[in-house]
């Protein structure tokens, strides 16, 4: 099977796993004795079985995530991800007594046909694996710079978008999960286990998942999971895109006056993303 098609299959088994993880782990942070919002609810969820059975699947999500990186660059796989939102809409209707609307699957429908044009019009290009260490320095402190400034709005004055602000954080740091574990794979195959032990990346790895999945949490705790979910699921290609690009080299085939439509589809699917967050409101 050729590297791309394998890195895709991987990429939609991904998302799969991770949308039904989301669920899963929303379900156990919106259950009736869990009253409060946020961190409260958060920490209480994590002793239902709910949200124990959605943090294996997302685990198992982050291990195709890392499978398919292996054949493919950010810039393909990452992207790919988003058709989550397509799985998480049936799935959270069924865990659920809120069906999705008309309104919900057309924004989700945009997204994917984003994705699709993103991936096959853009035509990603692998780049460097392995950024020197004061690049991965200024990567992450602008990451958690950023992730720092949602919560604190989200905590003092958009009461009414915390589960979308901090969607947003917790996509930021998905998103730097997928750089470590590109860099990761890299490893494994070049210098097996001790390569990998002596790396920074699996510990970058451990550290923003667990971040990614707290901040995720927190997010499922304080709103609809539609809210929450196209937030996170859309972040993460769009920051993964920049640090495919920025951080890794990596690119798209297109250039010139091409790059203004990988922007305009790019645009497309964060605008779509607060329109759909929107209609998990009313």
């Amino acid at each position: 099977m050729p590297p791309t098609v394998l890195a895709i299959a991987l990429a939609l088994l991904s998302a799969l796993a991770t949308a039904f993880g989301m669920v899963l782990r929303h379900a156990a942070a919106e259950a009736p004795d869990h009253g409060e919002s946020g961190a409260h609810a958060a920490i209480k969820s994590i002793f239902d079985w709910r949200w124990l059975g959605g943090t294996i699947s997302s685990l198992v999500g982050f291990a195709l995530q890392a499978a398919a990186l292996n054949f493919g660059s950010l810039l393909m796989v990452q992207p790919i991800t988003v058709l989550s939102l397509m799985f998480t809409l049936p799935l959270a209707s069924r865990f659920s007594d809120r069906p999705a609307t008309r309104t919900e699957w057309v924004w989700a429908t945009v997204l994917t046909a984003c994705v699709g044009a993103l991936v096959v019009y853009g035509r990603p290009i692998e780049g460097a694996e392995h950024p020197a260490w004061w690049e991965w320095a200024i990567a992450v402190a602008a990451g958690l710079l950023v992730m720092g400034a949602l919560g604190k709005i989200a905590r003092q004055e958009l009461r009414r978008d915390r589960a979308m602000l901090l969607g947003v954080a917790g996509g930021i740091a998905f998103a730097y999960v997928a750089v470590f574990a590109k860099g990761l794979v890299t490893r494994i195959n070049s210098g097996g286990l001790l390569g990998v032990v002596t790396s920074g990346e699996v510990y970058g790895l451990v550290a923003a998942a667990v971040l990614a999945l707290t901040v995720q949490q927190a997010s499922f705790a304080s709103g609809n999971i539609n809210q929450a979910a196209p937030a996170s699921t859309v972040t993460t290609p769009v920051v993964s895109i920049a640090l495919g690009l920025f951080l890794l080299g990596e690119r798209f085939s297109v250039s010139g006056w091409e790059l203004v439509i990988i922007a305009a589809i790019i645009t497309a699917m964060a605008a779509a993303t607060v329109f759909l967050s929107r209609a998990a409101e009313t």
